[in-house]
């Protein structure tokens, strides 16, 4: 689920407005299961300036997730943010490339640590940049299966980075117009992580997203996302695509390499009360270095805003694809 502290994103500091949500989490994830749990979501950019999300939940077979993020500015223009996310859940595994089979599945059981502290500061308008620590760790378990052989994924590793930001959406939770587009760089040197057979890793990011409204109450929402690793990224900086947020029609770790490429479109609307639809459709792939296997997802599903200000919300959606298709009740959308 560590998709989820990226996806929820790079929220910019507005300055107007509240908001509050409280949700009882009972989700459901192709390879997770069932889920269960809460969550809390707060919004005082006015006083005492702060933003703040937590969840905890628990899978049927006793595993759990948690994660923790708050914003706190610092000035008027400026803050601090942390992430941290502890994870027990078991992770399926389908090996490296496009090149995976879904009847190749294995799971990797550990528990999987990410924190991530940064500093924001706004420097012209909608445009912002800051530092950021980034610490990814993996606790090797056991390995279940015999599809594929096993990665080695135990890890703690250190990524120092910038990023950069251009952000002039009307929302940053259900945004209806506007554009926001983030630039990364991140550097791991070799001696900043205890991986196997690791080395120096430099990774850039591009990601753009674009909302449009052409009528009251339809949106149309696109997506490019490009990555670039030079070196040999350890396993949990490895891009992957599949899952609840990016090519939903396949199961999460799909796919996984060293590049990527993705394209999203949606179209969301309005339907009665606190009650919208979306349809989507995809197209990405990851490389090690060229690309030349590009897979397709798409699908439809259903959206609620939850209470009690009704400034979040919780979406299902049915995905398919090539050879694997997907259900998901989760917290957020999907960009």
């Amino acid at each position: 689920m560590e998709q989820e502290l990226e996806e929820y994103g790079e929220l910019a500091p507005v300055k107007s407005g509240t908001g509050m949500s409280l949700a009882p989490i009972l989700a459901y994830e192709p390879t997770f299961g069932t889920i269960y749990g809460g969550a809390v979501f707060l919004d005082r950019p006015l006083f005492p300036q702060y933003r703040f999300f937590t969840r905890l939940a628990w899978s049927t077979e006793g595993e759990y997730s948690t994660l923790f993020d708050l914003q706190k500015w610092v000035g008027e223009d400026t803050y601090f943010r942390l992430e941290l996310e502890v994870d027990d859940f078991a992770r399926p595994y389908y090996g490296e490339g496009m090149d995976t089979d879904p009847d190749d599945q294995i799971t990797l059981d550990g528990t999987v640590t990410r924190a991530l502290y940064f500093m924001k500061f706004l420097q012209s308008g909608k445009v912002s940049m800051g530092p950021f620590l980034d610490v990814r760790g993996a606790e090797e378990k056991e390995v279940n299966g015999t599809g594929v052989p096993p990665p080695e994924y135990d890890e703690m590793t250190l990524g120092l980075g910038m990023r950069f930001f251009y952000d002039n959406r009307d929302s940053h939770l259900s945004p209806t117009k506007g554009v926001f587009d983030t630039l990364t760089v991140r550097y791991v040197p070799g001696s900043f992580s205890d991986y196997k057979g690791g080395g120096t890793f430099l990774q850039a990011e591009v990601d753009h997203r674009t909302f449009y409204e052409p009528v009251d109450g339809t949106v149309l929402a696109g997506r490019i996302r490009l990555a670039r690793s030079w070196g040999d990224p350890s396993y949990q900086y490895r891009y992957f695509l599949g899952g609840p947020y990016e090519l939903k029609g396949y199961y999460t770790n799909r796919f996984r390499g060293d590049n990527l490429y993705l394209f999203q479109g949606e179209l969301r609307q309005d339907l009665f009360w606190i009650f919208s639809g979306a349809a989507f459709a995809e197209l990405g792939e990851v490389a090690e270095d060229r690309f030349h296997s590009p897979e397709t997802s798409y699908g439809a599903g259903l959206r609620m805003t939850l209470p009690p200000d009704h400034v979040a919300k919780v979406r299902l959606d049915f995905a398919w694809a090539r050879d694997q298709k997907s259900i998901y009740f989760i917290f957020g959308e999907a960009f």
